[in-house]
C-alpha cells in the first residue's frame, strides 16, 4: 500500500514537456479527497470527496462528466481534529455540477452557467485561471503519476499549480467554497494514479453506508461464485457452477484495478506478491448481474 503514495517527480527542459501528450480529465472511477474546518461551527469537521462514476450529461450542444459529492460531518470539541482515515458517509451523494474537456481546456457547468477552470494551452509567461482570478505561468515540468507522466504547471503562487488530468495542488475545483472555512486537498486517486500534495496523510476514501454493497451501484447476487480461502496468502480459489463464467475484477482499497479476466469452473488466482489489505472484487454475469465480494489478503 506504501508504494501508492510516493509521488515522484521528474523534471525535464521545457521542450520535452511541450512534445507530451495531453492527458485530459478522468470521466469516471476519479476521486477528490478534501477536508472543510467550518470556521463559522469551531466544531465541525466536513470530510468529503468529490468523485465522478462515468455519469455524463448534454447542455448547451456539450456532453459534460458528472461530478458527486459524498460526506461525513463530525463534531467535537475545542481543537477536536479528527484523524483522516476511511470513513462511512452519513450525507446522501450529492450532484456537485459537470466538468468538460475541450481544447486542452477544462470547463465546470454550475446552476449559474459554464466557468473555464483550467487552461493547458498556456505557456511561461501565460495568465491562467486561479480561484477568482488570474495567475501567471512561471515553469512547466513533468510528474509521474503511475505509469504515466503528467505535465505540471508552475504559478507566481509557489504553492499553486495546475496538473494535466488532475486539477490543481488544490484539487478538482479550487474555488471549492465562498471562504466561510478553510479547505484542505488531501489526494486524487484514478485507477492506478495517485497524486498526494503532501505526503505525510493518508489517501483514503468515505464509504457510503453498506459500501460492500453499494460501491458500484450493482445489484447484488449470491450463491453462484464462492470464493476461498478468505484470507489468502498464495492463491485465491474461484468455484463457479459447472457451465457459467464470471468477468472478474478485482481493486485495492483505493480503488485502483490490480486484476481483470475471466473466471470459470475451479479458476486460481496468484496473489502472493500482491501487497497485504482490503481488496474488493466485481463479479459480472448474465447480461449485468453482479456479485461485489470482499477480499483479505495477509
Amino acid at each position: 500500500m506504501k508504494n501508492l503514495f510516493l509521488f515522484f517527480t521528474f523534471l525535464f527542459p521545457f521542450l520535452s514537456c511541450f512534445g507530451q501528450a495531453y492527458i485530459p480529465m478522468p470521466a469516471d472511477s476519479a476521486v477528490w479527497r478534501y477536508r472543510i474546518y467550518d470556521i463559522d461551527y469551531i466544531t465541525q469537521i466536513n470530510d468529503f470527496i468529490l468523485f465522478s462514476r462515468g455519469q455524463d450529461t448534454i447542455a448547451n450542444g456539450h456532453v459534460y462528466h458528472q461530478i458527486f459529492s459524498r460526506s461525513s460531518m463530525q463534531t467535537g470539541g475545542i481543537g477536536f481534529n479528527p484523524p483522516i482515515v476511511t470513513t462511512e458517509a452519513n450525507l446522501p451523494d450529492l450532484y456537485y455540477g459537470a466538468i468538460r474537456d475541450s481544447n486542452k481546456m477544462v470547463y465546470l457547468l454550475e446552476g449559474s452557467g459554464e466557468e473555464l477552470m483550467f487552461d493547458f494551452n498556456a505557456g511561461i509567461g501565460d495568465s491562467v485561471p486561479a480561484n477568482a482570478g488570474k495567475i501567471k505561468v512561471t515553469g512547466i515540468d513533468s510528474v509521474l503519476l503511475g505509469s504515466e507522466f503528467h505535465k505540471r504547471y508552475h504559478t507566481t503562487d509557489s504553492l499553486f499549480y495546475l496538473i494535466e488530468g488532475v486539477g490543481s495542488s488544490e484539487g478538482l475545483l479550487p474555488s471549492i467554497v465562498d471562504g466561510s472555512g478553510a479547505v484542505v486537498f488531501y489526494c486524487f486517486t484514478y485507477n492506478t494514479e495517485t497524486f498526494i500534495p503532501d505526503t505525510i496523510y493518508p489517501c483514503t476514501y468515505i464509504y457510503p453506508e453498506g459500501y460492500y454493497e453499494a460501491v458500484w451501484g450493482v445489484n447484488i447476487s449470491s450463491g453462484d461464485l464462492n470464493i476461498y480461502p478468505l484470507p489468502a496468502s498464495e492463491f485465491i480459489h474461484f468455484n463457479v457452477p459447472l457451465g457459467k463464467s464470471f468477468d472478474g475484477e478485482i481493486f485495492n482499497a483505493l480503488g485502483g484495478r490490480v486484476w481483470k479476466g475471466i473466471i470459470a469452473t475451479y479458476s486460481d488466482l496468484e496473489v502472493v506478491k500482491w501487497p497485504r489489505g482490503i481488496y474488493y472484487g466485481k463479479f459480472t454475469f448474465d447480461a449485468g448481474q453482479c456479485i461485489v465480494k470482499k477480499i483479505i489478503i495477509e
